[in-house]
């Protein structure tokens, strides 16, 4: 996996936006809705400490930072040519790389993961979830975003997407479990990613439909015991 997205890091933008297509528009429309999401569900108690957990080129990072302006917010991730990219798009996160800096523990309010998993064989996602868990300070939260399995579009959107060639979906069931299993409690699932950016003035009708299971992606809220 980290020679495949040092491979893309350069295009990574051009090869999403390729793959998104009519459904696509302003890639910064969907990490800006993320980020919205997180700051909604978090509003109680807004996170001091944030981490992106796989942030890639670093695309949500400026998103998490205007969501949380009080944060400090950081990014990890496997690849060396993304981390690159991300310093140049976030310069003022902190970035570590997972093979070679050590991740700290028990260090952050938020860890933030979005389109990791499908990523991750699926043997090793309970032991990649258990990274993540070991980074949140106890009370912290984990904020799970992952593409819908149940979903057509998105299935195409993946199926035609260079860098998500022979991955697995993780569905909504499967990745509670892996929650559950890591420790994790107070599991809240919602749907999103039903608007699209041409839609964009519609988004907020999100809010009433994330019950519903036709979504393009699913979020997951997590606490890990205080």
């Amino acid at each position: 996996m980290n020679q495949d997205f040092d491979d893309y890091a350069a295009d990574y933008e051009a090869l999403l936006r390729q793959s998104l297509g009519a459904a696509g528009g302003d890639i910064s429309y969907f990490r800006q809705r993320k980020a919205a999401i997180a700051r909604a569900l978090l509003r109680a108690s807004p996170p001091r400490r944030i981490l992106e957990y796989g942030c890639g080129t670093g695309g949500n990072l400026p998103h998490l930072q205007g969501a949380f302006p009080d944060a400090a917010v950081s990014g990890c991730d496997i690849s060396e040519k993304s981390l690159e990219e991300a310093a140049r798009t976030a310069p003022g996160a902190a970035l570590c790389h997972l093979g070679r800096d050590a991740l700290p523990q028990a260090a952050f309010d938020l860890v933030f993961v979005a389109g990791v998993l499908h990523h991750v064989p699926g043997p090793a996602r309970r032991t990649v979830l258990a990274a993540m868990v070991a980074a949140l300070a106890p009370g912290g939260r984990l904020l799970v975003f992952e593409h819908n399995p149940a979903n057509p579009l998105t299935r195409r959107i993946v199926a035609r997407c260079p860098f998500d060639a022979g991955v697995a979906l993780v569905p909504p069931a499967e990745a509670e479990g892996l929650c559950r299993g890591a420790g994790l409690s107070h599991i809240r699932r919602r749907y999103v990613s039903f608007v699209p950016p041409a839609l964009a003035p519609l988004a907020p009708i999100e809010a009433f439909l994330g019950w519903l299971p036709l979504g393009g992606q699913y979020g997951l809220l997590a606490t890990k015991a205080g």
